[in-house]
Order: structure tokens, then C-alpha cells, then sequence
């Protein structure tokens, strides 16, 4: 499904069927910008095996090929957003190749712009060649001209929202123009695999599916395990999740660990105090989670807590689970807000993800408590009890759109 080759001959093979390619100059992270040289390349390589790989499970026709320290990338337009949420990638700018007539030519730019009103700017880098830079400058300047005339054509499609903004760079080569349109911030990091396996507790709700992401961009590979309760309707709604969440792994698919966990549940509310469920609930799913990540090769175990959000993610709470497991566990969104993590998911493409309704925890106490009273070693006491009640615990494979 993919051709040209990457590298010293790294390729995706043929394209099963003509389509029309969109073309994007494609900078990697400033972070692997700066590491020292051999690092930098293998972490570039890494990044570009983890794209293609991606396109060729999700069945995106895809080019790559060096410039330089950059990437040029054909792939089909509805399919960008694969480059701007793949980790290591830093920015990502449509790439078109006209000729001086045609960037001159009004038809030209109409098939760019959008529908609305829009506004614009125009940049020309410096370069050495005086003779060059003059002809750049010319054309800026007579680019302008056209560009005020579309706007003010658009202005008749006014309604009551921000008008587009569109960046525009022209850079100038020997036998051609550059136009480089709409730079787009990309998800930055690092490529997955340059760190190491993560196992990360996953409810299906913003905050698990947000944290999974950021911690991809860290280079992190990152496997899922569930809490099962039982809840008619809750396993599938987080399989799904987990479905969506695989777009983003190098292969599609996401390591998916479910843990038959309601007895554990019962046992918890038999005998603990009730306003303190959620704090034993959380210790015992660090505990647990700790010996599957010991048992299956993985380096650390992730939550998606945000520090206060919920009466069991004050720094009490947080403290008396860390205290009674044993576990440090990462948690990447600590410090977020809701706010900020609606918005980083928007971004993603997952707010329909992240706005699915799950059933609510029918061992949720109504007034819980912020701050435990009981002490941490209550939970180790319970823990062998526990560890009875824990019937299975399942492995599957999941794939995006599977």
C-alpha cells in the first residue's frame, strides 16, 4: 500500500489503488532537534518506522522521504491527522510546488481558501542570494495584492465567528517555488519505543485516554488494564474506548488487561468504613495492577488522577493509596484541568471518546470522604483476602476499528 522508500531502504511496498496525495513538510520534535547527533538520528528513524507502521495497519497510502533534517510526506488530505498525532512529530505544514503563474493566479488561490472570511500573512526567509530574495519579495508583494482582493470578496460570507487565520510561506528554490501553507503544531515528544512499557489503569473516560496519549509522546509503550465491575454495559463502552485509543500505537492495537475485579468490590464494602471505599478501591487497583505489570515485563504502572478532581485524587487520598500499595505509580495529568483535558482530546480527535457516558460505580458512597481517617496498612492487611477474590484476569489484543 506505500512506496517510496525511507532511509536506507526502509519501505511500505505498492499502492493498492490510485488516490490523490496531499503533500506536507514535516519537522520532527524540538526535543529530538537538540539531543546529540547519533541520538537524534535513531530517534528520527525510530519515529518514521513507527508512522509507516502505523499507516500500514490503518490502511493509509503513505510517502515518506528525507530532507534534509525534515520530512516530506504524501499522504491523502483526510488522513493529516495521523501526522499531527504521532509522537515526535512537531510541526506539520501543507506543501505545494506552483509555478510563478500559478501562484499569481487568482483560480489558484480559490481552490485554497476557505469558504469564510479569512485574514492572512505572508513570510519570505532570508536568504543569501540577493537576486533570489529580491524575486521572493516581488512576488510576496504582488501576492498581497491578490490575497486583499479574495479577502474582501469573503467578506460577504460574514457570520458570527472568528475569521480563519492563514499563514503562508514562500520559499524559493532553483528550478521552483515552495508554498508552504498552515503550519500545524504536531503532538512533539518522542517516538514510541524509545522508552519503555507502561501499564496504565483505564476506566474509558477522558482522564485514562488523555494519559495513555501524553504518555505515548514520552516515548512510552503503554498497555491498558481494567477494573471490571460488572456494570451491564461498562466492558464494552471501555473496550471501545481502548478500540480508539489504538489509532495512536505504532501497530493499531493496544494490549488490553481485564481484571475481573467486583468481589474485590463486595469485599471492600464488607469491611471497610463506607465513606473510605474509594481510597481502599484505588490502593487494591494499584496493588493489583503492580503484580500484573511484575508479572508481564512492564517498567511502571500509570493512573490518570488529577490532583483534587475527585474526593479519592486529593493529596490525602493520593498519599494513603501510595502509602497502602506500595506503588508510585505516574501520573501524567496531575496537574491538568477538565478544561485542559476537553481540549487536549478535542485536538486529538476524541471528543465524541471522551463525551461517552459510562455507568457510574455502584459502590461510590454518597457523601465520600477527601481525607482517610483509616490507616494505610488496613489494605495490606485485607490484601490476602483480597487477592482470593480476584478470579481471573484476561489478556486480549484490541485494534482500532476491530
Amino acid at each position: 500500500m506505500y512506496s517510496r522508500p525511507f532511509g536506507g531502504g526502509l519501505s511500505c511496498g505498492e499502492a493498492s489503488s490510485p488516490k490523490v496525495l496531499k503533500c506536507y513538510r514535516v519537522s520532527f520534535s524540538g526535543e529530538i532537534g537538540v539531543k546529540a547527533p547519533a541520538t537524534r538520528r535513531e530517534l528520527e528513524d525510530l519515529g518514521v518506522q513507527t508512522l509507516l507502521s502505523r499507516a500500514e495497519a490503518l490502511g493509509i497510502p503513505l510517502r515518506v522521504e528525507r530532507e534534509g533534517g525534515r520530512l516530506r510526506v504524501e499522504l491523502p488530505g483526510e488522513h493529516e491527522r495521523l501526522l499531527r498525532t504521532h509522537p515526535g512529530l512537531g510541526r506539520i505544514t501543507e506543501l505545494l510546488e506552483p509555478s510563478a503563474e500559478e501562484l499569481l493566479s487568482p483560480p489558484f488561490w480559490e481552490e485554497l481558501l476557505p469558504p469564510r472570511p479569512f485574514t492572512f500573512v505572508v513570510y519570505v526567509p532570508s536568504i543569501r542570494s540577493r537576486e533570489s530574495f529580491s524575486r521572493l519579495l516581488h512576488l510576496k508583494g504582488r501576492l498581497l495584492e491578490i490575497l486583499r482582493d479574495l479577502a474582501r470578496r469573503h467578506l460577504s460570507y460574514w457570520d458570527n465567528h472568528p475569521p480563519e487565520h492563514l499563514e503562508i510561506h514562500l520559499e524559493g528554490r532553483e528550478r521552483n517555488l515552495l508554498l508552504l501553507l498552515r503550519p500545524r503544531r504536531g503532538l512533539g515528544g518522542l517516538p514510541v519505543g524509545s522508552g519503555e512499557r507502561v501499564l496504565l489503569l483505564f476506566s474509558g473516560g477522558p482522564d485514562s485516554l488523555l494519559a495513555a496519549v501524553r504518555l505515548l509522546s514520552r516515548g512510552q509503550e503503554v498497555a491498558l488494564v481494567f477494573f471490571d465491575d460488572e456494570v451491564p454495559g461498562r466492558a464494552e463502552k471501555v473496550k471501545t474506548a481502548a478500540r480508539e485509543l489504538a489509532y495512536f500505537l505504532p501497530r493499531a492495537r493496544v494490549e488490553f488487561f481485564r481484571v475481573a475485579f467486583r468481589e474485590v468490590q463486595e469485599l471492600i464494602g464488607e469491611k471497610v468504613p463506607r465513606r473510605e471505599r474509594c481510597f481502599f478501591c484505588k490502593a487494591c487497583m494499584l496493588l493489583i495492577a503492580d503484580e500484573v505489570a511484575r508479572r508481564e515485563g512492564f517498567s511502571a504502572v500509570a493512573t490518570g488522577e488529577i490532583l483534587g478532581e475527585q474526593a479519592s485524587q486529593t493529596l490525602p487520598a493520593l498519599l494513603f493509596t501510595v502509602r497502602a500499595s506500595k506503588t508510585y505509580p505516574f501520573r501524567p495529568l496531575l496537574g491538568y484541568t477538565k478544561e485542559e483535558v476537553f481540549r487536549d482530546l478535542a485536538e486529538l480527535g476524541l471528543s465524541a471518546a471522551a463525551r461517552r457516558n459510562l455507568p457510574p460505580c455502584p459502590f461510590v458512597p454518597d457523601h465520600p470522604r477527601t481525607r482517610p481517617r483509616s490507616r494505610p496498612e488496613k489494605v495490606l492487611h485485607l490484601w490476602p483476602e483480597i487477592q482470593k477474590r480476584v478470579k481471573s484476569i484476561g489478556r486480549e489484543i484490541l485494534s482500532y476499528g476491530g
